[in-house]
């Protein structure tokens, strides 16, 4: 059986992928390859509290990812796994349409309730 810390070392992997990290809802950090664990962890539980609200009030019932852009085309994705949150940070001018299938190919192993 696979354990988070092999899961984090799969994502990272994944052409793209400049660092990542896999937060408990609760916060807790589980496992990480970014040196920004702090800012990230803030930002994934923000958001995602901020999508469940979203999703309530509108009546949406799931939320693949969330992406946020910067300037230099680097992204940060926010991907809700059942009871966790996984965040990867995107390497600047990568192929993001195989990223992101590798990614969802990857999540699709992992978690019970993926939409």
């Amino acid at each position: 059986m696979a354990t988070a810390k092999d899961f984090v070392e799969r994502v990272s992997q994944i052409a793209g992928v400049a660092g990542c990290l896999l937060i408990r809802s609760d916060g807790m950090v589980v496992d990480q390859t970014s040196d920004d664990v702090e800012g990230y962890s803030s930002l994934l539980q923000i958001s995602s509290g901020l999508a469940a609200d979203i999703m309530n009030g509108t009546g949406f019932s799931h939320c693949r990812y969330i992406n946020f852009q910067r300037t230099n085309n680097q992204s940060f994705y926010i991907f809700p796994i059942d009871q966790y949150l996984l965040g990867i940070i995107q390497q600047e001018d990568c192929s993001v349409n195989e990223m992101l299938e590798q990614v969802f190919s990857l999540l699709d192993k992992v978690s019970t309730n993926r939409g």
